[in-house]
């Protein structure tokens, strides 16, 4: 994804971390040299801060392996500097379902916390509370890194557990009101819990003058609002079926097209995906995407045709499909369009335009 660096990929899913993450290795500088740690507890700091990375990883694959076994896909998990995000294909059916894929990530935490609390029940003959009762309990000592890992994860799952969405709580808090009031009631009334959590996060942020809170608030505030929309486009787009919502001419390349003219002649104007046809009988051949053409512009295209180069594995869609589920395809696969074939005939396309077009006829 854009903005964004893989990192590595694990069950099949890759694992991305956002350029912003960038952002927190100044303020691990800045809070190593404003909390006048000396090198031993600094290092100790970065060893904290790298086992959290990793919990916040475990959290998202609780989701996304507890969503894959309800068969929703995970396009990715991206890491941010306040979190996970576990990117699903699309929301699970029931709305049980929904309940344990966010219950999953928190449970994810309070495992690893049991099993950090089992070793210092141990260490400590059962006195766990020695740990934290002593003066001096923030400095940071080797022997106080399990303890540390411990309150770490208990601490994510309890505040994913607040119900304001889009936390985990709020998700579970969605799916338990969905099973009466149906999804969208029930995002809507989430989603205004979330926002007014969200303004109390950058109150309180304010009023503090704590940076983190403010912009944990800020980012939690829109993610809520965007969500509840997604959710009420869906809503509207679920009643329309593709065939009437598709562009039926659309502009197109052509299978013995030359490669090295057609990017010759390409303008700045015209990046994007591009459509390609077999022109005996205008039948689909596949696309040539954008991605595609930027690595094809580094090599030596002499003597090759568009058809060779169009991919043809990208989804398709059906004209009988409804637009929500043709826009839920689209999105997963980042393309500017996707074609929607009846049979074996190829009869249009399905972009975005044609779905905003559709969206402000019907809101109008």
């Amino acid at each position: 994804m854009q903005g964004a660096l893989k990192i590595f990929t694990l069950a099949r899913i890759p694992v991305y971390v956002h350029w912003s993450f960038s952002l927190l290795a100044f303020f691990l500088l800045y809070y190593g040299w404003y909390a006048q740690m000396d090198g031993v507890s600094f290092l100790i700091f970065l060893v904290l801060f790298l086992a959290l990375f990793i919990s916040v990883i475990l959290h998202e694959y609780g989701h996304a392996l507890t969503a894959r076994h309800y068969g929703v896909k995970t396009k990715d998990i991206i890491l941010l500097p306040i979190g996970g995000l576990a990117r699903l294909e699309k929301l699970p059916k029931k709305p049980l379902q929904e309940f344990v894929v966010a219950a999953a990530g928190p449970v994810v935490n309070l495992i690893i916390a049991l099993l950090l609390g089992i070793i210092l029940w141990f260490e400590y003959n059962g006195e766990i509370g020695r740990i934290f009762s002593t003066r001096g309990t923030l400095i940071l000592r080797w022997h106080r890194v399990i303890p540390m890992l411990f309150v770490l994860n208990l601490s994510l799952a309890i505040m994913n557990l607040i119900p304001a969405f889009p936390l985990d709580g709020g998700r579970i808090l969605r799916a338990t009101l969905a099973i009466k009031l149906g999804r969208l009631r029930a995002t809507q009334i989430a989603s205004y819990l979330g926002q007014g959590f969200s303004v109390f996060l950058v109150g309180y942020g304010i009023y503090r003058q704590d940076f983190m809170s403010m912009i944990l608030g800020f980012f939690l505030f829109s993610m809520a609002r965007k969500e509840y929309r997604l959710l009420k486009t869906d809503n509207i787009l679920s009643s329309y079926l593709i065939g009437s919502a598709m562009k039926k001419t659309f502009p197109a390349l052509y299978i013995n097209d030359s490669l090295s003219e057609f990017l010759t002649s390409l303008t700045v104007k015209q990046q994007g995906d591009f459509l390609v046809l077999n022109p005996v009988d205008q039948s689909f051949h596949g696309i040539l995407s954008a991605a595609a053409i930027k690595k094809l512009r580094k090599k030596n295209n002499t003597g090759l045709l568009i058809g060779a180069v169009a991919e043809s594995s990208y989804p398709i869609l059906s004209p009988e499909q409804n637009v929500a589920d043709g826009l839920s395809v689209l999105r997963s696969v980042e393309l500017d369009f996707l074609p929607v074939i009846r049979g074996n005939e190829f009869v249009g396309v399905l972009d975005y335009d044609s779905i905003n077009e559709l969206l402000k006829a019907k809101t109008n």
